[in-house]
């Protein structure tokens, strides 16, 4: 059966299910959605509702892409993980903030890291991104 343990090992069939998870739900979902409150602060002024809720769900991926980790036995650049609390970090800085300039600058940033984190293990990043700083497969 798909998705049962055997002596420990998950079985392959589940072992990509986290990896896509994290990949569909972070690096389509989340960035466009970081995106929309960017547009969102320019045009209509901070929104800490939006804000805040936008820095939880990215703790959320943060969650899934640990779990994918964990699952998958594959190494991963520490870049990856990096950049993406540095994301997260950026998000929860500004979340409750109502001033303008400093949701647009931390989102703004943010948005990049988590473009940067993205790329680095994605087929499509560029190859001075991949390789360094390999964490070991756990």
């Amino acid at each position: 059966m798909a998705g049962r343990a055997q002596g420990g090992v998950m079985e392959q069939t589940t072992m990509p299910l986290f990896s896509k998870i994290h990949q569909i739900y972070g690096g389509h979902v989340l960035l466009t959605l970081i995106g929309l409150v960017i547009l969102t602060v320019l045009i209509a002024g901070p929104k800490p509702i939006l804000q805040r809720v936008t820095a939880v769900l990215v703790d959320i991926n943060i969650v899934i892409g640990l779990i994918a980790l964990f699952v998958s036995h594959k190494s991963i650049s520490a870049l990856h993980p990096l950049m993406a609390l540095v994301a997260v970090a950026l998000l929860h800085i500004a979340a409750k903030s109502d001033k303008k300039a400093k949701v647009l600058v931390c989102y703004s940033i943010a948005l990049l890291a988590l473009v940067v984190a993205w790329a680095i293990n994605a087929q499509w990043g560029p190859a001075f991104l991949k390789g360094h700083l390999m964490m070991p497969a756990l």
